[in-house]
């Protein structure tokens, strides 16, 4: 027996078939019957109220979506599905969400026992841990994690709406030109800017585990051809080292999406996303960039990541960027401020200072910042300022000037909201001024220009132009190290290397534009959320 039927086979047997009258004429009346009926069923819908007939359309669509909405989800994704019928464009991909696993996130620990130094603002010497380089899938972040009541936006954060130019909008370049003319930057300090970021871009890793990333150690990647790399202790703090080499890029404008440098700034942050770690804390997202060093070092790669966000808007930053700051908030300790760890007993001004840098850029990118949290660090600065406010110690009150220290409380005052004429900033810029220009200590020179520049006047003029000219004369020229800053026993950063001090030198050439000018009347950047 054939296992199949030839469909020409089938049709040759029904043209076999013979037809008499008889069955002729039964069929002639089943047609006349069917005729009868069609006319009837007419006649009925003719008959039928309209509304009626909308009832039970509706009632027949009703019944079609419900049987589609209890459909298989499994079998309904595939009407997503798109792909290109030629070659004109690319193919549309189907995106795929995985399932989180909670158990998966690990929680971040506590530091329980903080580590002491001698110096006020010189960081702490890193544990010996080896920094691991994650998988992107390891960083679970999404930013409908985030809980609204965060930062409620209508009483807490800048809106777009109520925006009067992009964040960081002052490093375009129209801005950029404007801003070097009117707060006293020149052709001389931009070309030394520029040299700065080709040392950078040398040193930078290109292939291997740490591939995108710099460190402190730089002479590892240029065989020693400039010199001068960091002690030992340092060569593990690989997140503090990458963002100290980001931060003068965004300085100038470049981003991992527009700019000669575009490319050099995406690996860059690739490198950073991924060497986080990452855990929840109070329900939240957190990234802890920790890793080999302390909060300083979570502190820059926080503004780094906050700073990518708030110049471009890539969704793809978004939530590292909210989950470091989330970090951040959970870190603080009981009197508002930090230290080494996490929620340490005694802050110190100067981590501090990054933190609130690191929450300012933030707020300034439109991402959940607590007021609370801001709150948190005023009353910290006000147990260890005096003198109205003009003067700032490292863990307590003092009375004589602390140069660093001073310039790291005034600034986080200016942004916190203090006016230009308050007496502690009046009388603060005034200590700064006749401390002047300090041609070893570029992490003072640092704090001290931005909070002059942002106060202007001769105070400024006078600063700036000592600090500036002393930049661009003692930059290195020769083969190497061109482009380069270091000098020997700078402190709180001569034990970093070559690429710290070069890091620092570069931003305060970029400090006419790095940010509006606070006192500004067209200043784009509100002050803090209190």
């Amino acid at each position: 027996m054939s296992a199949g039927i030839d469909p020409d086979q089938v049709d040759d047997v029904f043209d076999a078939v013979p037809v008499t009258d008889e069955e002729l004429q039964a069929e002639e009346g089943d047609q006349e019957d069917m005729q009868e009926q069609i006319q009837r069923r007419f006649l009925f819908w003719q008959a039928t109220p309209a509304w009626l007939v909308s009832t039970l359309v509706h009632a027949l669509i009703l019944l079609v979506l419900g049987l589609i909405s209890i459909a298989n989800p499994i079998d309904i994704i595939n009407v997503l599905t798109a792909s290109a019928n030629s070659d004109d464009g690319p193919e549309i991909e189907e995106l795929t969400m995985d399932e989180i696993d909670p158990g998966e996130i690990e929680e971040t620990e506590e530091v329980t026992e903080p580590v002491e130094i001698t110096e006020p603002v010189e960081m702490v010497e890193p544990t010996a841990v080896e920094v691991p380089v994650m998988d992107m899938a390891a960083v679970p972040i999404e930013m409908s994690d985030f809980a609204s009541e965060m930062a409620p936006t209508s009483s807490a954060l800048q809106t777009l709406s109520t925006m009067s130019m992009k964040p960081m909008g002052s490093r375009s370049a129209d801005m950029k030109k404007k801003l070097l003319r009117e707060y006293g930057g020149t052709e001389s300090s931009e070309a030394a800017v520029t040299e700065a970021l080709k040392w950078f871009s040398r040193h930078q890793i290109k292939a291997g585990a740490f591939q995108g990333a710099w460190t402190f150690a730089h002479s590892e990647v240029c065989r020693n051809a400039c010199g001068n790399q960091c002690d030992e202790k340092r060569a593990k703090q690989v997140n503090a080292a990458t963002a100290l080499a980001l931060l003068p890029f965004m300085g100038a404008g470049q981003t991992h999406l527009k700019g000669e440098y575009k490319q050099v700034v995406w690996q860059g942050l690739k490198f950073l996303i991924q060497n986080g770690k990452p855990g929840k804390q109070n329900g939240l997202p957190v990234i802890d960039y920790r890793g080999g060093g302390n909060m300083y070092d979570h502190g820059l790669a926080a503004i780094t990541l906050c700073e990518a966000y708030a110049m471009t808007g890539d969704p793809d930053i978004a939530g590292p960027a909210q989950a470091a700051i989330n970090f951040i908030v959970a870190a603080q300790g009981n009197d508002g401020g930090w230290r080494y760890g996490v929620r340490d007993n005694q802050g110190d001004t100067s981590v501090v200072g990054w933190q609130v840098m690191a929450l300012k850029s933030g707020y300034m990118g439109h991402l959940a910042v607590p007021p609370a949290t801001i709150k948190g660090s005023m009353l910290f600065l006000d147990r260890v300022g005096s003198d109205g406010g003009s003067i700032y110690g490292y863990t307590k009150k003092e009375t004589k000037v602390r140069p660093a220290t001073t310039a790291v409380g005034l600034l986080c005052r200016m942004y916190s909201g203090w006016d230009k004429t308050h007496p502690g900033i009046v009388k603060g810029v005034q200590h700064l001024s006749k401390t002047g220009v300090s041609k070893k200590d570029l992490y003072y020179d640092y704090y001290a220009a931005q909070v002059l520049r942002h106060a202007g006047g001769p105070e400024w003029d006078k600063f700036n132009a000592e600090l500036r000219d002393y930049l661009v004369e003692t930059q290195a020229q020769e083969p190497g190290a061109k482009g380069s800053w270091y000098f020997d026993g700078s402190p709180h950063m001569s034990d970093a290397g070559r690429l710290c001090i070069t890091s620092f030198a570069t931003m305060i050439l970029e400090v006419y534009y790095r940010h509006m000018p606070l006192y500004a009347e067209a200043a784009a950047e509100e002050e803090f959320p209190l």
